[in-house]
């Protein structure tokens, strides 16, 4: 548990410095995030594999949704 939360905690916060570094693709950086949040409560609260990958999945889905209506939102902006 200490291992995967670990690994998790460093894949986050890479992904935010990452996505610091450039703009736009928020849906992509949503779903990243989204995916590494979702594994890591998926771990605390299930404790297994499975629950990681449902988490996973979930976070991703989540995060992938709010981004494209970040993306959305500024192409919106954009235009006007």
């Amino acid at each position: 548990m200490k291992h995967t939360a670990l690994a998790v905690l460093i894949i986050m916060t890479l992904v935010v410095l990452t996505g610091c570094a450039s703009e736009g693709y928020n849906m992509q950086k949503g779903a990243a995030i989204g995916a590494a949040g979702g594994a890591l409560a998926g771990q605390m609260i299930g404790r297994d594999t499975a629950s990681t990958l449902i988490g996973a999945a979930g976070g991703a889905l989540l995060g992938a949704i709010g981004g494209n209506a970040v993306d959305q939102h500024a192409q919106k902006q954009q235009g006007q």
